[in-house]
């Protein structure tokens, strides 16, 4: 197998891409079906007469279509199709199939119909696309091969996407199937291409080449060909492995598709200048597309070309794409420009989305530099109005935002829990500001609460053992709420480091060290650090707590659990 490249994930999208497009299916099926046609096209007449217990499901059928219910139209016409064993019918159900999205019916009916009528190649071609996309390589390369056999070729090679998870068995019948294609259609070029991404994957590579320079020679415009050359050049470390893409994107200019993966395998391999000017040269012929332009913004982004990227991210906003990535990197590059009230202004815009979080807390961070205490809680307030779906979430982050103001934080969880009594993640934020306090009654009740809610809550099970641990001598009860987080969460250091602890605290050194040698081997955190070295000391093994600490030190400098350890053991750190 070939260990993969930075490059790889540029070709692995590209490919995918096509992984995922609609399968190529029939002619009928490759023409746009709007759905009034299908409501409103006459039903097609079976060959033979039609029983009279199907006359009734064929009437529902369409009446179902005629009222747009394509779901159960569809039903009812694969149905018959089946029981009647009926081409035209069979025909029809895999074209509304292909309409309303159907995988699972349509690889049905095509495979339906092909078995009716062997020799329909279209029907073998939609069969092989439809198999793919539900998840079913062995018998997509299967219908391939009878598409290609009938005057269908297709694009078999998106079978190869999840080979690597397939069983030995399923890999041989692909490999052997592919192959068989290549050899019987050598001037194919979607077979020549099946056959080089399967000898890459095999580490056959010269095999590969022999494979793509066809392609090439008849199709220099391929762009699942130049990028394959270009990744089999990469595999081999080449001097120049961006040479023919390079070369070829100049000859055909308006070549966009290549282009784009020009740029895109530029940025994966770090070049983001080199991609930037691409996407620069993409965007004078296609200055409204929104993929373009989201990605160029991102890499003027990247590249701190800031005034760039603000006028990509404002037209994404003006087109009404992508609002709320762009609404979030405009916020960042106001908060890079000291412009603080847009910064906060373009973060406040950001609805529930991948950034959503970020950009509330950024928006944040700056009113705690900026203003005071009850401007964060007017501005949550009105966030929540705005996004009342992300109130929970809104109320923790206005929570965390307050904790350096005394007792604010405590009111922000109260006011969250007024609104949503059950959430464990506000009684559990509560609980730890009451940790932090000092108010260990207050801190034990709400962690109660949640495991009165879920009895296996781990991360609630380890926090009270291991504050019991810390602030009281009720050690037996900790050990063993920590012992039931570990049990649900075997192997975590956290809790790991928990029980090692609460079993030093009651005298069991050897179970103890066991127990934090193990968590400290899998998180090296100064705090496992602190637990480590001072177990080892009290067992008499003072230079190699010293060391711990000492690993720990280099690690968090200043960190005041160590500095606690050693100094209330008396142990000097030369």
């Amino acid at each position: 197998m070939i260990a993969a490249r930075s490059a790889s994930i540029a070709l692995a999208l590209f490919l995918t891409g096509c992984a995922t497009s609609t399968p190529e299916m029939s002619i009928e099926a490759s023409v746009a079906v709007d759905d009034a046609e299908i409501a409103e096209a006459p039903a097609t007449r079976p060959e033979t007469p039609i029983p009279d217990d199907s006359l009734l499901p064929l009437l529902q059928a369409e009446f179902a279509l005629r009222q747009r219910d394509f779901n159960q139209g569809l039903a009812l016409l694969a149905e018959q199709a089946v029981l009647l064993e009926d081409p035209a019918l069979a025909r029809r159900a895999l074209r509304l199939a292909e309409f309303v999205n159907d995988t699972d019916q349509a690889a049905m009916m095509a495979v339906r119909l092909v078995a009716l009528d062997p020799g329909d190649g279209a029907a073998a071609a939609a069969a092989s696309g439809w198999l793919s996309r539900a998840g079913r390589p062995v018998d997509a390369v299967y219908y391939a091969q009878l598409a290609f056999e009938h005057g269908h070729p297709v694009n078999v090679a998106t079978n190869l996407g999840t080979y690597d998870a397939l069983d030995e068995g399923s890999q041989a019948a692909i490999t052997e199937t592919i192959r068989a294609i290549a050899a019987q259609w050598p001037e194919d070029d979607q077979a020549a291409i099946a056959a080089c991404l399967l000898a890459r994957i095999e580490g056959d590579l010269k095999g590969a080449e022999s494979f793509i320079l066809p392609v090439l020679e008849r199709s220099p415009e391929d762009v699942r060909a130049v990028m394959l050359w270009t990744q089999l050049m990469l595999d081999q470390d080449a001097d120049d492995p961006f040479q023919l893409l390079a070369t070829t994107v100049s000859r055909y200019p308006d070549n966009q598709e290549l282009r784009l993966q020009y740029a895109r395998l530029l940025g994966s391999e770090g070049n983001y200048a080199g991609a930037q000017a691409q996407f620069v040269l993409l965007l004078e012929r296609d200055p409204e597309n929104t993929e373009l332009l989201s990605t160029a913004a991102l890499l003027d982004f990247e590249l701190e070309y800031f005034d760039e990227a603000l006028s990509k991210f404002q037209q994404l906003i003006a087109l009404g794409e992508r609002l709320d990535e762009a609404h979030y990197y405009v916020g960042r590059i106001e908060m890079a420009n000291d412009r603080y009230p847009e910064a906060i202004a373009a973060f406040a815009s950001v609805g529930p989305s991948r950034e959503f979080r970020d950009a509330k807390a950024l928006a944040a961070q700056l009113l705690i530099d900026t203003a005071f205490a009850s401007d964060i809680k007017t501005f949550f307030a009105d966030q929540r109005r705005a996004y009342s779906s992300a109130a929970e979430q809104l109320f923790l982050l206005e929570a965390d935002s307050l904790r350096d103001w005394s007792g604010e934080s405590l009111k922000a969880y109260d006011r969250g829990l007024t609104a949503f009594p059950q959430s464990f993640s506000l009684l559990y934020g509560r609980a730890m500001v009451h940790e932090s306090e000092g108010q260990l009654g207050a801190m034990e009740d709400d962690l109660r609460s949640i495991l009165a809610q879920d009895p296996d809550h781990t991360a609630t099970l380890n926090a009270l053992g291991y504050t019991l641990t810390n602030h009281t001598q009720r050690y037996e009860e900790a050990a063993d709420l920590i012992e039931r987080a570990l049990a649900l969460s075997p192997g975590d250091p956290a809790i790991l480091d928990s029980l090692g602890w609460v079993y030093y605290k009651l005298g069991q050194y050897s179970e103890s060290e066991a127990l934090l040698r193990e968590a400290h081997n899998a998180f090296p955190d100064p705090e496992v650090a602190a637990h480590l070295g001072e177990v080892l000391w009290v067992q008499g093994r003072q230079i190699e707590a010293r060391d711990v600490w000492r690993d720990g030190l280099s690690r968090v400098p200043d960190h005041p659990v160590i500095l606690e350890a050693v100094e209330r053991l008396g142990a000097e750190l030369p």
